[in-house]
């Protein structure tokens, strides 16, 4: 009598023949993020919203089963953040998927982080497929001095006042009065002294 074949699919399940291969999924380097994945933030800071990003790519010609990715966070953080990304449609062959969950921020202390996602099956929970590369940070306390620089114009309207009544006062009283009254009476006096000599 014929012993039935079974064989061991990659993702855990006995079966027939294996349609999903969870063994070809790998991670990215995580990452800390303040907008969801978009923008990488090399130097996290205290007081800003962050999340969690790591890429996984389905690298074998089947498509992935369900799988989830645990994200940890350790070093100074007691207890250690763990917090998990579900991915239950799995990969297509060739596909990535940019997993994300949301921390928070961090306080205003001096710490120091390690930061690890890994990725599992549901069906082995407890042993890793793999494992994306590791953030080691710090993150500073943040100073709260602001300098406050004023500055003061109250100079500026006391200059520009004094000189102009000067300058028009010594222009119009000048001139003008002393010369037109002498030019006029020696003028009037000579003509008609010579007009009566003629006469005569």
């Amino acid at each position: 009598m014929k012993q039935p074949l079974f064989f061991f699919s990659p993702d855990g399940d006995a079966g027939g023949d294996p349609k999903t291969d969870n063994t070809k999924l790998v991670g990215g380097t995580v990452f800390v993020s303040p907008d969801g994945g978009t923008t990488n933030e090399a130097f996290p800071k205290q007081g800003v919203e962050y999340d969690f990003c790591i890429d996984v790519t389905n690298t074998g010609t089947l498509s992935s089963g369900p799988f989830f990715v645990r994200f940890t966070l350790s070093g100074d953080q007691n207890p250690p953040f763990t917090q998990d990304f579900q991915q239950d449609a799995g990969l297509d062959a060739g596909a990535s998927v940019r997993a994300v969950v949301h921390f928070g921020s961090f306080p205003n202390e001096f710490k120091d982080y390690f930061l690890e996602a890994c990725i599992y099956s549901p069906s082995a929970p407890e042993k890793p497929i793999a494992c994306g590369g590791t953030f080691d940070f710090a993150v500073n306390t943040e100073s709260t001095n602001s300098s406050a620089s004023g500055s003061s114009d109250s100079s500026s309207p006391d200059n520009s006042a004094p000189s102009s009544p000067d300058d028009s006062g010594q222009a119009s009283n000048g001139d003008t009065g002393t010369g037109s009254a002498d030019n006029s009476g020696s003028a009037s006096g000579d003509d008609s002294g010579s007009n009566s000599d003629s006469n005569n």
